[in-house]
């Protein structure tokens, strides 16, 4: 039995030097070893679940890490909100469902939406830029709020954005 998802950790930081299917494999052996013991894994398993396929198993670790304070589910809320498990929400959100990730400088979307899901808007800041990302069931709308041009991928398609002018790309929902 295993504490936290340390491999699975491991492929989401080191995620361009693993293949889907190591991902995949991986992640289906460890998940089961994994006991759920610590809230600091849930944010990576739901990101990894999304990554390889597993929507069910990636909306219920979300669900759980987002319940982390709001069902006080350690029973230790009167202590103040668990912060880690806060930004494993953060993470589940932008790297989960919005399918973030940034390997050598290269940001790249790949949006999970389950459905459910109305949408997602979020902002961030890139190099002095900033980035407005809203993931709704069908479209991907990324706004360039300030700087002057930002390249990102969306899927296997690089965009070119420029400043005012949204870029709206089709999604599809995940299993």
């Amino acid at each position: 039995m295993i504490k936290q998802a340390d491999v699975v950790l491991a492929m989401f930081l080191l995620g361009d030097e693993f293949s889907l299917e190591q991902k995949k494999r991986n992640f289906e052996y460890y998940d089961p070893l994994t006991t759920g013991d610590s809230s600091l894994s849930v944010g990576i398993q739901s990101i990894i679940a999304f990554e390889v396929g597993d929507c069910r198993k990636a909306i219920e670790y979300s669900r759980y890490a987002v319940l982390m304070d709001l069902g006080d589910i350690g029973g230790n809320v009167q202590d103040g909100c668990h912060i880690a498990s806060m930004g494993a929400t953060w993470m589940v959100l932008v790297n989960g469902y919005a399918g973030m990730r940034d390997y050598d400088g290269k940001l790249t979307f790949r949006p999970n939406v389950p459905e459910g899901l109305q949408q997602l808007k979020f902002t961030l800041r890139v190099r002095e830029q900033i980035l407005q990302v809203e993931i709704k069931a069908n479209e991907a709308v990324y706004s360039l709020i300030k700087g002057e041009e930002l390249t990102i991928g969306h899927n296997d398609e690089m965009l070119r954005l420029s400043r005012d002018v949204p870029t709206a790309v089709r999604t599809a929902r995940s299993a």
